[in-house]
């Protein structure tokens, strides 16, 4: 006897919409979105972003000019939450192609960390190749974005708010992604014992990266703190230079 499909059920559709609509309601309090079919190989995607990063930033700004004023002292720099999750970068672009392009073979059923995961494409196709996925992000919107771009897949998806440089998980993961988290090298000292302490033995840390200088350094300092590096290049439609891939394993004796 054939079992149903849950995603046929009206029952079923019926709940993922007031999920979707509830969603929607809470980033639409302050933010403005637009709705676009994102192609990823054979994978077509509906994805939900910000409409225009520039205003989320000008936000942020404006924030910040009127906490000023009323407290009389300005943020450190290291205290002022930009919103980099606002943006699309190329690199989640790159992630989700190399994922997709294994027809999820290497993917379905692992445990996946979507590291610094703004709106979450790359955990979103990641979700819907068959792995158990955990988004995480310090700030709390692209979360909410994460979770509406993956509710289709939302019964092995999770979302954690978390800061790579304070906070420990109490569990593993076979693949961690990381679009565009390695831009300062400041954080890499942090970034570097997160991976050590979060990665099963035998997995691998996915990084996208774009071409920074910063990009180009990081392999060997990686390399030095017993890693072992393989590079890969991805096109994406966005830039006419290829993201790079780096894909982290810890060397075997």
């Amino acid at each position: 006897m054939k079992t149903p499909n849950p995603s046929h059920c009206p029952r079923q559709r019926r709940s993922s919409e007031q999920a979707r609509q509830g969603i929607l309601r809470r980033i639409h309090r302050h933010y403005q979105t637009l709705q676009q079919a994102v192609q990823v190989g054979a994978l077509s995607l509906p994805f939900t972003r910000i409409a225009d990063a520039n205003v989320v930033l000008d936000q942020v700004a404006q924030e910040e000019d009127r906490r000023e004023k009323c407290s009389g002292r300005r943020l450190e720099a290291d205290q002022l939450h930009l919103p980099y999750w606002a943006e699309l970068w190329d690199s989640a672009m790159g992630l989700a192609q190399r994922l997709e392009r294994s027809d999820g073979a290497s993917v379905a059923c692992l445990r996946v960390l979507d590291l610094g995961c703004g709106m979450g494409l790359s955990g979103t196709v990641a979700a819907r190749l068959g792995a158990h996925v955990l988004f995480a992000d310090l700030e709390a919107p692209a979360l909410l974005f994460a979770r509406l771009n993956s509710l289709p897949d939302e019964a092995h998806v999770r979302t954690r708010r978390l800061n790579w440089c304070t906070d420990r998980l109490n569990e593993q993961f076979d693949i961690i992604l990381g679009a565009d988290i390695i831009y300062d090298c400041q954080q890499w000292p942090f970034l570097e014992p997160f991976f050590q302490h979060h990665l099963v033995s035998n997995g691998a840390v996915l990084l996208g990266e774009p071409g920074r200088q910063t990009g180009d350094a990081f392999p060997d300092w990686i390399v030095q703190r017993g890693w072992q590096v393989q590079r890969f290049d991805e096109l994406v439609a966005t830039r006419p230079r290829p993201i790079r891939i780096f894909k982290l394993m810890r060397k075997t004796c």
